[in-house]
């Protein structure tokens, strides 16, 4: 499964806007995500921060304090699994890890 370049936009966007969410990180990839990763950078166009494996997104996101991280992190999931249901993605799975908290 793959996401064009909106339904990527899209998703890291409603990630951003979700309160206490300060920064959004390339989530770790694995070797599939990796070769579309180095493909995009060859072709010079932006490389997506969420990561799509299969039916498993994976997003990363550091925090400002303002909420607490386990509520910023839960509202993180529900916004990216909205978002990509929105373009159609069916996701098994969204994975939210904080990087960074304040």
């Amino acid at each position: 499964m793959t996401m064009d370049d909106e339904t990527v936009a899209a998703i890291e966007a409603a990630v951003l806007r979700v309160p206490g969410v300060a920064e959004l990180y390339r989530a770790k990839p694995t070797l599939g995500s990796a070769l579309d990763a180095a493909r995009q950078i060859a072709a010079r166009t932006s490389v997506s921060r969420v990561v799509l494996d299969d039916d498993v997104l994976r997003v990363v996101i550091g925090t400002d304090g303002s909420v607490p991280a386990p509520a910023t992190a839960r509202a993180a999931h529900v916004a990216a699994l909205e978002a990509a249901a929105e373009y159609g993605v069916a996701l098994g799975r969204v994975d939210v890890r904080v990087a960074r908290i304040g």
